[in-house]
């Protein structure tokens, strides 16, 4: 039987994670991305591995600037992941009580999440990521973490959204586990994707309006690009480096598995399938859970794109592995109907199995990297959706489409990749927690 889906001061990070980080100052201000965080009293204050400022606390904090206004420059504790935000009136689901007001005493455990939005949507800033449309409020988001003590040198930061704020260290990343592979000719320049992973990703909202909130410097507002980024970084963690020149953008890309699980310890229904909107969010967590043995995230259970996107079903012409639109939408089986009559199939409002079809075109490409990641790493029972690798398997095989560092390592890998996987949770089993 089918089934249709329905600041002040400047410190550079070091390169390796084991590098000590600068110890911590006594400071009456922070300053991070143009956001300063001014204290009603000096505080000890340092930055996690990946740059984001912690205190010790309690802290009142006496004034954030920009200072916010009724309804722009929003700051808001611990924000839950939903359908509301605090953050700009100009995004979807607004809502004025979630906003943090000056002074503010803030908690060890707690997370401040502070923005800062400009004055005319669409206009780009000299710090305006790739990939950026322009659709939201705000310039960027900057998160201030307070703790009851220093942590190690080496600690990430704790997860901005809600209230799991549970602790993790450089020093336990698996790189041992790593398969290290030979790349396949030109690699990408590393640099860019630092500078796209650098900020905090601000991305908790339910559905489509997720992206009204994407700030302009920290990543674009786009789920294709988005998931670019992750497909490609994906792959590129997955190569040698004998002189550690993906350290960095390991760590960040860790970072990003952790917040992104800290989403959905939130709020697990958010990135529903919805045409090119909201993929990319599942395989930053599976790989933190693998790199930091957490069984949680290597096991996460909540709604992503991906999934509710393909599925095993009739195919018109012989497929078995197809892709939706999204769950609910009147041309979600368009790949199980004849092209012909794509034109008409669907609601007639212009959401017809030609829309369709162009947003399964818009996807897939992307979706390539990611995938072949996961069985490089063993984590295709991880991921728990055999119709993704499915699909994907056959969107190549009749596209052969991806971006050229995603193809050569399509071309060199995929006939082994399984093989390589496997030897990856060998040795991950090995070690004992």
């Amino acid at each position: 039987m089918r089934i249709c889906p329905v600041v002040t001061v400047t410190w550079i990070l070091l390169s390796t994670a084991l590098d000590p980080a600068p110890a911590a100052e006594i400071r009456d201000a922070v300053t991070q991305y143009g956001v300063t965080w001014t204290f009603r009293e000096p505080v000890a204050a340092g930055r996690f591995v990946t740059g984001d400022w912690w205190v010790v606390g309690p802290v009142t904090i006496e004034r954030v600037t920009p200072a916010p206004t009724a309804d722009r420059h929003g700051s808001v504790v611990n924000p839950p992941a939903g359908s509301t935000q605090g953050y700009d009136a100009r995004i979807a689901g607004f809502d004025p009580s979630l906003r943090a007001a000056f002074p503010l005493t803030l908690k060890p455990g707690q997370s401040l999440v502070s923005t800062a939005s400009v004055e005319t949507i669409g206009q780009k800033t000299p710090e305006t990521v790739r990939g950026q449309y322009c659709r939201g409020p705000l310039r960027t988001a900057v998160v201030l973490t307070c703790l009851e003590k220093a942590p190690a040198a080496d600690a990430f930061r704790p997860a901005y959204v809600g209230t799991w704020k549970e602790p993790f260290t450089a020093l336990q990343l698996r790189r041992d586990v790593l398969p290290r592979l030979k790349a396949p000719g030109t690699v990408p320049e590393v640099r860019r994707y630092e500078r796209d992973l650098e900020r905090i990703w601000l991305d908790h909202m339910r559905q489509w309006v997720n992206r009204q909130m994407h700030p302009l410097e920290n990543m674009p507002d786009y789920g294709r690009e988005i998931t670019n980024i992750v497909s490609d970084v994906a792959l590129l963690l997955l190569l040698e480096d004998p002189q550690n020149q993906r350290e960095t953008l390991l760590l960040r890309y860790v970072q990003k598995g952790i917040d992104y699980y800290g989403v959905v310890q939130s709020d697990n229904n958010l990135w529903i399938g919805n045409g090119g909107h909201n993929s990319g969010r599942k395989w930053p967590i599976l790989f933190a859970g693998l790199m930091l043995r957490h069984r949680g995230m290597m096991h996460v259970e909540a709604t992503f794109q991906e999934d509710q996107q393909t599925y095993h079903g009739p195919g018109f012409h012989g497929q078995k592995a197809l892709w939706t639109i999204a769950p609910d939408n009147a041309n979600r089986c368009h790949e199980e109907v004849d092209p012909k009559t794509w034109p008409t199939f669907g609601d007639q409002r212009g959401n017809n199995g030609l829309k369709a079809e162009a947003y399964r075109k818009l996807n897939g490409p992307t979706w390539v990297g990611q995938a072949l990641a996961a069985r490089l790493t063993g984590m295709v029972d991880h991921w728990n959706h055999p119709a993704f690798f499915d699909y994907v398997d056959r969107w190549y095989r009749e596209t052969q489409s991806a971006n050229d560092f995603v193809k050569s390592m399509w071309t060199t890998y995929r006939d082994r990749a399984d093989a390589v996987g496997a030897e990856v949770q060998r040795k991950h089993a090995s070690r004992k927690s």
